[in-house]
């Protein structure tokens, strides 16, 4: 689904922000330039030619700033500096804030983007999420459980034993969700500064200029940054302090949190019921967010502010889910999906695909002998990552010893040998 071009505005007025802002972001950037032209301003600012005018024109008969002369003839290319005056107004506003970059977006603005671009539209087909799965081996009814989960764009919670590809899943849930958006470097906030766009975390999907090369060209309003639909993770590391606005007390600006910076795409909570925060009180942090689309954001001044929760949320545990949570709260995520241990047929078929990966012959009858041996001997669960960790281990002993890979019953007893913690007891 495309999205609406967002038009660079012509105009101070149009920016829908306090002058004073304005004023500040502009002269902390000469400030801390030195020097610099009308264009470079405008590049910096990410604001048009017009709208950085009519801002040098105001500091220059206000006494702010002066004018050094040109590179060339075009007033574009005239060079500004700050005068003492203007250096003075440039400290005290980085004593307000010490936010340097491109103009920020109002909140009203940003919430309306959000909802015209919204997840909630986006298509999902089962076309999309098996072309995403190519390469994981699941069982057909996994993969439509999982499809139709991803779908619905509802909070979905993955789960099963470790080392069954859950991840993998879940972030090619992500990678189906095809589509472009915009997002802006930064927003307002009732007169904060809030970081929010990431580049590692956010990926580019095109230029910002749209037009056809007429004269009259339509340029896409720059303080938006073009990037693919956010495929946000985390795991483990997860805080309370991550779902909150950060305030930086030096620079006296916020950083999103990583709901935000999902906005309009997925956000990964691996590992879950492993964080420092509990489960519980994570749902919990979220419930008005699963059930309504909004979050509440709280400044450090203590106001609270609304904001858009426009977010496919994807859990991911191996944890069984009765230990979450209970069934009051685990209604609360819409879909529940397993990944069980692969069935024998399905770890051939892991086997033959990391085989392949590296290079290696297949012998079935190499695996049969692992099957028996390895696990049904001992009782032993397969996962799936167990055919990749045995095909690695037998390449990099081929690698030690200077021949091929085989994939022969000696490799494999020497490489499980190796592998799993519980070593065999008899020759087989």
């Amino acid at each position: 689904m495309a999205t609406q071009l967002i038009v660079e505005p012509a105009a101070i007025e149009e920016l829908g922000l306090d002058p004073g802002l304005l004023t500040d972001l502009a002269l902390k950037t000469v400030f801390f330039r030195g020097r610099l032209t009308r264009a470079e301003l405008s590049d910096a600012l990410k604001l048009s030619a017009s709208v950085t005018q009519d801002l040098m024109q105001a500091l220059t008969l206000d006494g702010l700033a002066s004018v050094l002369g040109a590179e060339s003839g075009t007033p574009s290319n005239y060079m500004y500096t700050l005068t003492g005056k203007g250096a003075e107004r440039a400290e005290a506003a980085l004593g307000r804030s010490g936010y340097v970059g491109p103009a920020p977006v109002p909140l009203r603005e940003y919430i309306a983007h959000v909802r015209q671009q919204s997840i909630g539209d986006v298509v999902v087909t089962r076309e999309q999420v098996l072309r995403s799965m190519r390469g994981l081996v699941l069982a057909e009814q996994t993969l439509t459980r999982i499809g139709r989960a991803a779908s619905s764009r509802k909070s979905t919670l993955i789960y099963g034993p470790s080392g069954n590809g859950k991840t993998t899943a879940v972030r090619a849930v992500g990678a189906a969700i095809e589509g472009a958006i915009d997002i802006p470097f930064a927003v307002e906030m009732m007169g904060h500064i809030v970081h929010l766009y990431d580049p590692s975390k956010h990926q580019p999907a095109g230029d910002d200029e749209a037009g056809d090369g007429d004269l009259l060209r339509v340029r896409r309003d720059r303080r938006w940054a073009r990037v693919r639909r956010p495929v946000i993770w985390a795991g483990g590391e997860l805080t309370r302090h991550s779902l909150e606005l950060v305030y930086d007390d030096n620079t006296k600006v916020y950083e999103a949190p990583l709901q935000l910076k999902a906005n309009g795409g997925t956000l990964i909570i691996d590992d879950f019921g492993r964080q420092q925060i509990p489960a519980v009180q994570l749902l919990n942090r979220w419930i008005v967010a699963l059930e309504g689309g909004i979050d509440h954001l709280t400044l450090h001044t203590g106001q609270t502010i609304e904001v858009p929760f426009d977010v496919l949320i994807l859990f991911s545990t191996n944890l069984p889910p009765e230990q979450l949570a209970d069934e009051a709260f685990l209604r609360r995520i819409r879909y529940k999906v397993e990944i069980p241990n692969p069935t024998p047929d399905d770890y051939r078929a892991i086997f033959r695909l990391e085989c392949a990966s590296r290079d290696l012959p297949y012998d079935d009858a190499a695996v049969t002998h692992l099957l028996d041996r390895w696990y049904g001997r001992q009782s032993r669960e397969m996962r799936g990552c167990h055919p990749r960790d045995i095909v690695e281990a037998i390449v990099d002993a081929a690698q030690y010893e200077q021949h091929d890979p085989l994939l022969s019953i000696e490799a494999i007893d020497e490489a499980c040998a190796t592998y799993f913690l519980t070593p065999l007891n008899a020759p087989g």
